[in-house]
């Protein structure tokens, strides 16, 4: 029979245990003993020296090394830590003078056409010359297996062919990847599989087989559901609320492209059952829960309401509520989706909207009666015109230039207002997120891309925090970092630390900018003073250039979404 240990060796050994069980996965105690391998303690992979280093969650915020060996962060060393040495082949970059930051999170993106192939390793391209580490796909309601959607005698089909376990698998066989790409399942995806038709409500047959088409998702490593009922509205408030239960039993969580958000006065009326719709699914299903690209969606006074609104229901509910925004004045959409599939009257929504026909400009050739009716770029001039193509389409007598991938016709729509933008960045639980892509045509094979698939986390720092000082530079890299890792629960992204993934962007702070632009030739311009790009070790951007790394991992979700809101605040209130 063994002897028991004496008390004094018993509490020491609970001591050591507790003190163990205190130190956090990633720490970033520059004092601390390098506690790394002996292979460590020969030689680093990638020494990033004397860069600015900020980490929100702990608030480091100075001049330090870090190395990196692996995919993992070993040392980060106050000063140039010239102790610290490089393996064989290692590197060792100079960051003095730029910003060293935990890699950029982008909650809010989508694959690009399916139906060409897949392009979600062109967007994982685009996305990372952004400084993005990190990209949530497959939201507004369509996975990045695509969808089909009849509508108005169309058909609109860009499937891979592949199911969602399927795409996941060849996502991640393929390794081609040049930053992490996780994703969502869309219920527009969802009801297209299932038989429902556009507009038309879910039956009880069409519904039971989304959710077992769901659970499928979410087995394969789905983040949880997106709902696109804009461009559906044949959505219903019941099949999104069992989605979302379905999707939080799973330990996912939900995002949504809302119906409409006019003006605060309509909101009264008739639209604020949008925002509140997203809320009651929250609040039904216990589900965290993203509003997408808010501003995008706010109009005309309504966007300081729907804060406000969000706001009240994290602090007085605690509702798992957040948002995202894109920062870009001008996105591109289909048109006779922005007019409502012409159940609302043209002259009436632009009115309540408060936009005037000059923001909209086309982003292809349109023919009515088979004649030329705009040509690209060309904006209108009158709300007549606006309402004449309104009306060809709903009559099924305009078209898009040959080729088109459009279920009617895009246009950009310059209609985001800054002030909007100013008063979202202002709130900790907004994140944000391109809502961009990178498609090919299916007839041409030519790139289609939007301006803010390249100039969202670029325009964060170099216009709204550099030229308008909207938000300080450490809350702009607390929003692009730690907020939505926390939210999300990567608990070793969106950190400097040591322990923690080696996803990391360095940028200069007074050059880096956006330079992609709605204009002809300037579509896809990679933004300025992003100097390099590291994801899981590896440069992929150096000195805004691919090196053709694809280090990028599929990230399958296995825990439980967090959705934690309140602590996302208190830690912003803490630091700020």
């Amino acid at each position: 029979m063994l002897s028991p240990e004496p008390r004094s060796t018993s509490i020491i050994l609970s001591l050591l245990l507790l003190i163990f069980c205190a130190v956090p996965a990633c720490t970033n105690d520059s004092d601390a003993p390098d506690n790394s391998t002996g292979a460590d303690r020969d030689g680093y992979d990638l020494i990033i020296r004397n860069g600015r280093v900020i980490d929100p969650e702990t608030g480091r915020d100075e001049i330090a090394t870090v190395a990196v060996r692996g995919s993992t962060i070993r040392k980060i060393a106050t000063g140039g830590g010239q102790n610290l040495s490089t393996t064989e082949n290692g590197r060792v970059l100079d960051a003095s003078g730029l910003v060293v930051s935990p890699g950029f999170i982008n909650t809010h993106t989508h694959e690009g056409s399916a139906a060409s192939g897949l392009q979600v390793y062109e967007s994982s391209r685009a996305f990372v010359q952004d400084g993005i580490t990190l990209w949530l796909g497959g939201n507004c309601g369509r996975s990045p297996t695509g969808m089909v959607l009849e509508f108005n005698g169309q058909v609109l089909d860009d499937r891979t062919g592949l199911t969602f376990p399927e795409l996941m698998d060849k996502v991640e066989s393929e390794a081609l990847l040049c930053n992490n790409f996780a994703t969502l399942s869309g219920n527009l995806t969802l009801r297209g599989d299932a038989g429902c038709a556009h507009g038309e409500p879910e039956s009880d047959q069409q519904l039971a087989s989304m959710l077992e088409l769901f659970e499928t998702d979410l087995s394969a490593g789905s983040f949880g559901i997106s709902f696109g009922p804009f461009y559906d509205p044949g959505t219903t408030e019941q099949a999104m609320i069992e989605l979302a239960k379905t999707s939080r039993a799973a330990g996912g969580m939900a995002a949504s492209h809302i119906r409409d958000v006019i003006s605060e006065l309509l909101n009264i009326v008739l639209f604020k059952d949008s925002l509140d719709e997203a809320i009651r699914t929250c609040r039904a299903a216990g589900i965290p829960y993203i509003v997408s690209h808010l501003t995008d969606m706010t109009y005309n006074g309504s966007t300081e309401w729907a804060l406000d609104t969000i706001e009240k229901a994290v602090r007085e509910e605690g509702l798992p509520l957040a948002a995202d925004i894109i920062g870009y004045d001008t996105f591109n959409n289909d048109f006779f989706a922005l007019t409502r599939f012409g159940e609302i009257p043209v002259w009436l929504l632009m009115l309540f909207v408060g936009v005037a026909p000059n923001q909209l400009f086309m982003a292809e050739d349109v023919h009515v009666d088979d004649k030329p009716f705009m040509e690209a770029y060309e904006r209108f001039s009158t709300v007549n015109q606006v309402e004449a193509l309104a009306k060809a389409f709903e009559e099924d007598r305009a078209r898009a230039e040959e080729g088109s991938d459009s279920l009617s016709v895009r246009i950009w729509c310059n209609i985001v207002k800054p002030e909007n933008t100013v008063s979202a960045l202002k709130r900790p639980f907004v994140f944000m997120g391109n809502d961009g892509s990178v498609s090919r045509n299916t007839t041409n094979n030519e790139v289609i891309i939007q301006p803010r698939t390249l100039a969202c986390f670029s325009r964060l720092f170099g216009h709204w925090f550099r030229e308008i000082g909207a938000i300080s530079l450490e809350e702009a890299v607390f929003k692009a970092t730690i907020a939505p890792a926390l939210w999300l629960g990567l608990d070793k992204k969106g950190r400097l630390q040591e322990g923690c993934d080696a996803d990391i962007t360095v940028f200069d702070p007074d050059t880096i900018v956006d330079k992609a632009e709605p204009e002809p030739d300037k579509l896809d311009l990679p933004p300025e003073g992003i100097h390099y790009v590291i994801v899981n070790g590896q440069i992929v951007v150096e000195e805004g250039e691919l090196t053709g790394n694809t280090p990028g991992r599929l990230i399958r979700r296995t825990w439980t979404v967090p959705g934690d809101t309140e602590e996302v605040i208190s830690l912003y209130e803490e630091r700020f």
